[in-house]
């Protein structure tokens, strides 16, 4: 009797496994997913710049030489950021963990290579150091990319829900007034939506 028992719980276990007991899909209306898009895609703006185009403004003076030949220069007084853990923090604010991970290797970490398994040196300084004297500093030697503009949410598609993000289709109007179509995943961090891919 427990033995029969005992198989009708695995059984039932096993039905339950297979027939979708797993991490259950994020769900947003399409009302709230415009609410959270027109808050952060604008907000966006700010970290691309600093991440992407143009970084902070700087001091106007010699700067601190790297190995690689990176050159960084402290930003300014009134940039509004004083350390890198205030950038992260602001954009932590917008982005998710998952997209930001591979983001903060260019913009804080620097690819460092190994010398011992290469004849070349691939190391590659971070956009934004902290250095001891000079405080918050930027590399003056990366090359930004051309972003967008600030952009103004006006409308949204929810489309796929998975576990980990909600894919959404976002028309927006630039500061020229042209309109035009992004493809932006949001996901959930803590309780708080975020967006999971980029804006610029």
């Amino acid at each position: 009797m427990k033995r029969n028992f005992l198989v009708s719980i695995l059984a039932l276990i096993l039905l339950l496994t297979a027939f979708g007991c797993g991490p259950a899909k994020l769900e947003i209306s399409e009302e709230q997913a415009l609410a959270v898009l027109q808050d952060l895609v604008p907000r966006s703006y700010e970290i691309n710049v600093i991440l992407f185009g143009n970084g902070l403004p700087t001091e106007d003076h010699a700067g601190t030489g790297a190995a690689d030949g990176a050159i960084y220069y402290p930003v300014t007084e009134d940039c509004g950021y004083r350390s890198t853990a205030e950038i992260k923090r602001a954009a932590e604010k917008i982005y998710s963990a998952r997209y930001l991970s591979g983001i903060y290797v260019f913009a804080f970490t620097g690819v460092h290579s190994d010398e011992e398994d290469s004849n070349l040196d691939l190391s590659v300084s971070p956009r934004y150091r902290d250095l001891a004297e000079q405080g918050l500093c930027v590399n003056v030697t990366v090359k930004p990319i051309a972003i967008r503009g600030r952009l103004e949410v006006l409308s949204v598609t929810v489309g796929k829900r998975t576990s980990t993000y909600v894919a959404t289709e976002v028309t927006c109007r630039d500061e020229s007034g042209n309109t035009l179509t992004l493809h932006i995943p949001l996901t959930k961090e803590n309780g708080v939506w975020l967006l999971d891919g980029p804006t610029y």
